[in-house]
């Protein structure tokens, strides 16, 4: 049945969520090496905007993910957990290239933040009818 490789699916979502949130992380440490401010982002904007982008990579994909995890537990079904997984990773790259971009609102950290919430209300809604039927 497809459903046993629901756990492969969301460890694959896990996995490259690890890896964004890893390059994110780089790359606030080499604006902090480059700009030599360890603490906080002073009046650097690039500095500030690569913070932010990691920032709210951190605060959004862990809930995004224990959303994916309860669909496998609920048994859900592969499609509704590759669905709210594309999203979720999708928004989160284009999330983080907007925002690395500018401080500015721009098209990807709109569609990025559009697509991050659309996959939390699609594994939201998947937990609900999953444990409720």
């Amino acid at each position: 049945m497809l459903m046993n490789y629901s756990i492969e699916i969301v460890g694959f979502y896990v996995g490259l969520n690890l890896i964004i949130n890893l390059v994110l992380a780089y790359r606030v440490s080499g604006s902090r090496v480059k700009t030599k401010i360890m603490t906080g982002t002073g009046d650097d904007e690039g500095l500030y905007n690569t913070s932010r982008a990691h920032i709210t990579n951190v605060e959004y994909t862990p809930i995004g993910l224990i959303g994916l995890v309860m669909l496998h537990l609920l048994s859900s079904s592969i499609y509704v957990i590759h669905l709210a997984g594309a999203l979720l990773t999708i928004g989160r790259i284009l999330h983080a290239i907007g925002v690395s971009r500018t401080g500015q609102s721009s098209p990807p950290r709109l569609f990025g933040t559009l697509l991050t919430w659309i996959s939390q209300l699609v594994a939201g809604l998947g937990c609900l009818y999953y444990a409720l039927t």
